[in-house]
């Protein structure tokens, strides 16, 4: 069975769970409540049809002020959020005298947690009285199939919980899920892992599992490797702005389970501006009918060519394809009558539908052009100035200035962490920058800063000092980051990088910049032996061997050692070259291009995973 088969199989697992659950709750009359935000994954999982057969007669959208009609028994389907499950026992303390009239002994209220019931739940039933009186379920459905070689589990509060707050509940959904995928895949010989939260997962999934020496006997794998790495081991691929055409589709709009929700006159970049900025009206056309976009080849022909293009290619593509269609009516001159009757009745709806597609896709280039357009060569020049730590001064003021002529809540402290991670930042340049944000979007935002501290992405301001940091006369200091992305040869040199040709992977950033992932899936796919791969990753000491072979949580030049003395044969090249990773904390699309590019070069496949799509604005978000 292929590996497009299987992941669609890991769907059908995901629907039994839900099975289980639902006939577990023994009532003819059920009705779903579901929180807003769990309508489109769930429709992945298994669509409305399919919870009517299994017992379910009405599905509301969960509203906090209004509640549905009381049935026999109402079912609530929400996320691991305890002011989200206190909401739904008011809900329940309001409908709980009518569920007593009835004269049967049956729990009349549900709740199915996503993906983790925490044990505050029980303690807050037990608070507001209603422990008995309702009953919990706890559901996760595993990996959902949004494009290509493209999972995901759907759990966008998992950066918040586990980087944000060092909250770790909801890790143990992510291990039974790469459990699942290890038991329909079969678990690969080689395990890397690239941070402390990845090691935790893969050490629950070994627990979970029941770790058991084989002998060298193994059971054979779809993948010959699979590498877990945490999201704040490279926070460059969500900061910086990329360039492709997937990737600037998510800075503009909202995306929910590889579903792009498009209202360009409310868009991520309008949304979160200053009002007095608001002073230029849309020129965009009328979006009427375009209010969503399937974010998969699979539906869209135009989206799959051009995904993973860069923006400015894809505006020069579909304006050629724009003339293309705009010459078929000429020709219709030329025809005969029989001619025109096949051409009306096969070839005609076949044009109106691509003209329609045509459309939708130039009304979203032109949303990116007039929403991106004038600063984004500048934002451009200053991403790349960070990433090499040239002209810090110039680049500071920049930043500012950008806060102050073009405030953008989310955007403007993306650049200022950014900032801090490349080039580091000065007590007083922390300082300034707080109070210039704080002036333009007021005190109400300054619980973001400990936030951002919390996540890496924001300096200590008690804790920095100039004596820390470089002074302009020493140009050749490199900061942690530079030292860490020269190691992997993240920072690609200027006459071998790409601006607009994917020559490299660096593409994707306008040539500035590799992405982690794609670099360590193009040191796994192309080295002829372990000696090759150790020299292209085995630099960083933060790469860990999680599994090799039988052998487990070994650094890199210990396996090499015994790879070397044939205590341990080399796996390398991998065979077949297909490998998955996981990135624990959200993906871009950007470090998919650069996957797919990768994949394209080296003949092999990439399977990447995560918790959610992602842009660099998201990561920001999730600190307020």
């Amino acid at each position: 069975m292929s590996i497009d088969k299987k992941l669609a199989g890991i769907r059908q697992i995901s629907q039994e769970k839900l099975q289980n659950i639902l006939c577990s709750i023994p009532s003819s009359q059920k009705d779903l409540v579901i929180e807003p935000c769990l309508i489109k994954p769930l429709e992945h999982v298994c669509g409305a049809s399919w919870l009517r057969v299994k017992g379910i007669n009405k599905i509301f959208r969960f509203d906090q002020d209004n509640a549905p009609p009381k049935a026999a028994t109402m079912v609530y389907m929400i996320t691991s959020k305890l002011i989200m499950f206190k909401h739904v026992l008011d809900q329940i303390h309001k409908l709980e005298p009518m569920a007593n009239e009835n004269a049967d002994d049956l729990i009349h209220f549900h709740v199915i947690v996503v993906p983790n019931v925490l044990h505050s739940f029980e303690v807050l039933m037990e608070e507001m009285g209603l422990f008995g009186l309702v009953q919990l379920h706890r559901f996760n459905w595993d990996f959902i199939h949004l494009d290509t070689n493209i999972v995901s589990l759907e759990y966008p509060q998992i950066y918040r919980e586990v980087f944000v707050k060092d909250d770790l509940s909801l890790i143990s959904s992510v291990a039974h899920s790469l459990r699942l995928f290890n038991l329909v895949f079969g678990k690969p010989r080689l395990i890397l892992t690239y941070g402390e939260h990845s090691e935790k997962i893969l050490d629950m999934v070994d627990r979970i599992e029941g770790f058991q020496a084989s002998n060298g006997q193994h059971k054979t794998s779809d993948f010959s490797a699979m590498v877990v790495i945490d999201r704040n081991k490279d926070y460059a691929s969500c900061l910086l702005t990329p360039v492709v055409y997937s990737g600037l589709l998510l800075e503009i709009f909202d995306s929910v389970s590889g579903t792009l929700q498009i209202d360009v006159n409310a868009n991520k970049i309008k949304s979160e501006k200053l009002d007095y900025l608001q002073v230029n009206p849309t020129t965009v056309q009328s979006t009427a009918d375009v209010t969503h976009l399937r974010l998969s080849g699979s539906t869209d022909k135009i989206y799959n060519e051009n995904r993973y293009r860069h923006f400015s290619e894809v505006v020069t593509l579909l304006s050629a394809q724009a003339k293309a269609l705009g010459m078929e009516g000429k020709n219709l001159k030329g025809m005969q009558l029989a001619e025109i009757q096949e051409y009306v009745s096969k070839k005609l709806p076949q044009v109106a539908s691509q003209k329609k597609d045509l459309i939708k896709h130039l009304i979203l280039c032109e949303t990116i052009v007039n929403e991106l357009g004038a600063q984004f060569e500048k934002i451009q020049t200053i991403e790349e100035s960070m990433l090499f730590n040239r002209n810090k001064k110039q680049i500071y003021a920049q930043i500012q200035e950008i806060l102050s002529i073009d405030a953008h809540r989310f955007n403007a402290l993306r650049h200022i962490c950014l900032m801090h991670l490349t080039c580091g930042l000065t007590n007083e340049e922390a300082t300034a920058f707080i109070t210039n944000y704080l002036n333009a979007f007021g005190h109400k935002s300054m619980s973001v800063f400990p936030s951002l501290t919390n996540a890496g992405l924001f300096p200590e301001i008690e804790n920095v000092t100039k004596a820390k940091l470089p002074t302009l006369s020493l140009p050749k200091w490199q900061s942690a980051f530079q030292i860490e992305a020269n190691k992997l040869k993240l920072l690609p040199e200027h006459d071998l990088a790409a601006k607009t040709d994917p020559i490299c992977p660096s593409y994707v950033f306008n040539g500035s910049y590799v992405p982690l992932v794609a670099q360590l899936a193009s040191a796994l796919l192309t080295s002829d032996n372990f000696e090759q791969f150790s020299t292209k990753a085995g630099s960083t000491d933060q790469l860990r061997l999680f599994k090799y072979f039988d052998r487990s949580k070994e650094s890199v030049k210990e396996i090499g050692v015994a790879v070397k003395t044939g205590a341990v044969a080399d796996v390398f090249p991998l065979k077949p070259k297909t490998i998955f990773v996981f990135i624990l904390g959200g993906l871009t699309y950007a470090e998919v291009a650069a996957c797919q590019f990768v994949e394209r070069m080296s003949g092999a496949k990439i399977v990447i995973g995560s918790n959610c799509m992602m842009s660099g604005r998201d990561i920001v978000e999730a600190s307020f």
